[in-house]
Order: C-alpha cells, then sequence, then structure tokens
C-alpha cells in the first residue's frame, strides 16, 4: 500500500491560481477583495465567518476562472461529452415535476 504525502499550500496555490486573480497577497487578490467588499470589513479585525466567506467566494471564483480555461480547451480540441441522467434521484414528486409534458 501507497501513501501519498501532503500537498503543501504553496503547491495547491500554484495549480490553482490559473486566471488573472490570484487567490491573495496583493490589490487583485480575492480573498482580501471578499473581505472588503463583500464583507464590508477590514482583513485584521474579520470574525471566522466573514473569512469563512471570504474563502468560500474566493474558491468559488478560482474554479469558474478554472472552468472558462476547461471549456476553452474543450472548444479548441472539439471534444465529445456524455450526458448521464440517473433516475435514482428522480422518485415520486420529483420525477413528476422534472418530466416535461
Amino acid at each position: 500500500m501507497t501513501t501519498t504525502a501532503p500537498i503543501s499550500p504553496e503547491h495547491l496555490l500554484e495549480r490553482y491560481n490559473c486566471g488573472p486573480v490570484k487567490f491573495f497577497g496583493g490589490h487583485n487578490a480575492l480573498y482580501e477583495r471578499h473581505l472588503t467588499f463583500d464583507q464590508v470589513v477590514p482583513v485584521a479585525s474579520a470574525n471566522p465567518r466573514d473569512k469563512f466567506e471570504a474563502v468560500a467566494h474566493s474558491i468559488r471564483d478560482v474554479l469558474s476562472q478554472r472552468w472558462l480555461k476547461t471549456e476553452q480547451a474543450y472548444r479548441e480540441r472539439n471534444v465529445k461529452r456524455v450526458y448521464y441522467l440517473s433516475l435514482e434521484f428522480l422518485m415520486g414528486r420529483a420525477l413528476a415535476n422534472n418530466i416535461p409534458t
């Protein structure tokens, strides 16, 4: 059985900071911007909930940038897509509500 070493935060930031706006550390940093503009609190006096929401919004923004790069790569390569619908989650009223009439 092989074990994997934990991934360092520096490696994660290098991997996921692929868009024009970085996660933290500058005037365009997502975390500080979300604390300032969404939570309207200074970074130094943010409470745990403010920090949590700023991190959550920042992660969403980073994933959005990655999603755009993925979509661009798919368009350039003209890849095929497979869509899968599982009816096990559409039982009863949910099934009836999701079937077009």
